[in-house]
């Protein structure tokens, strides 16, 4: 390999976190306390996305997603009433003339029924408080280890801490999952958490239901801004049953990309309006991360940073 591939900044900063993960396991016990423990690392991870949460910006992506056999693409608006989203594409394909008129149809009926918009901005509340409850656990519910690097990240494996209570049936799903977490070292930022349910979970003694052990939950996050961060990959998969034999089935894939930021006081027609005038679309600040950022997070398993999406107006 050639000496100037080898020092190139890529190579640079890894062999950096190698060194500083090397440092850390070999060093006698009184050098190792300029070395930040695993825990107070996600303390300081868990406070930046926090912080980050607060200021609620809004923005405007696409989002490719599964639902049974089925994959949609949409581009998606986030607004102070909740989201607007148009699909763009069914299974790789543009919509025919009379799926564009249903899509269309189903927009306007949400713009004018109070009813379904609540419903929709609960439901994407819900989401987000979820994610947040996530990391507010984090501190607490887990034991971390150094694990090594992944590409440009600091790899972090977690287990459950046995001296946690959790105080709900949801904490106690979470407090079931082990696996790593990818962390930006320098901006201290979460970049992907995979748990794997290593116990399953009884509800009522297993009378009311269970959650089956071996469910998968993959969350990842890019850098959208100088300091924002959003969800780009949502991946869980979760089965059981409840009580009368009630199958649970939690399965959701979703990969969002091409983040551009959009003012934070859009109303719903606001936000249609920008997703089919291509005038008002040129508008939006263009936050598409750089292509340094979609190597960065190769753990995006779409492979599609970057990619023009189909765009149907018709």
């Amino acid at each position: 390999m050639r000496l100037d591939n080898l020092l190139g900044p890529m190579n640079l900063r890894r062999l950096m976190i190698a060194v500083v993960l090397v440092v850390s396991t070999a060093a006698p016990a009184q050098d190792q306390r300029s070395v930040l423990p695993a825990g107070e690392l996600i303390n300081a991870v868990v406070a930046n996305e926090l912080r980050d949460r607060v200021q609620q910006l809004k923005w405007m992506y696409v989002i490719e997603k599964r639902e049974g056999n089925k994959s949609f693409t949409e581009e998606q608006v986030e607004t102070k009433n909740g989201p607007v989203y148009r699909v763009l594409a069914m299974d790789g394909k543009p919509l025919t003339p009379d799926q564009r008129q249903q899509d269309n149809a189903r927009i306007q009926r949400l713009l004018h029924d109070t009813g379904q918009q609540s419903k929709l901005k609960q439901q994407y509340d819900g989401d987000e408080q979820k994610l947040e409850k996530l990391m507010r656990l984090m501190p607490q519910a887990f034991l971390y280890d150094y694990d090594g690097v992944d590409g440009n990240f600091v790899r972090l494996k977690f287990l459950p801490n046995p001296s946690y209570n959790p105080p709900d049936y949801e904490a106690r799903v979470l407090h079931s999952l082990a696996g790593t977490v990818l962390i930006d070292a320098q901006q201290k930022r979460l970049a992907k958490l995979s748990g794997q349910l290593i116990n399953g979970v009884n509800f009522g003694f297993g009378i009311l239901g269970h959650i089956d052990n071996g469910g998968t939950i993959d969350v990842g996050r890019v850098q959208v801004g100088p300091s924002q961060w959003k969800t780009a990959l949502l991946n869980i998969q979760l089965t059981g049953r409840m009580i009368l034999f009630k199958t649970i089935s939690k399965q959701q894939y979703e990969v969002r990309s091409n983040f551009r930021a959009v003012p934070g006081d859009l109303s719903l027609s606001d936000a249609n309006e920008l997703l089919v005038s291509p005038i008002l679309r040129s508008g939006t600040a263009t936050r598409q991360p750089p292509r340094s950022i979609c190597r960065k997070n190769s753990y995006l398993s779409s492979g599609k940073c970057g990619k023009r999406y189909i765009r149907n107006r018709a």
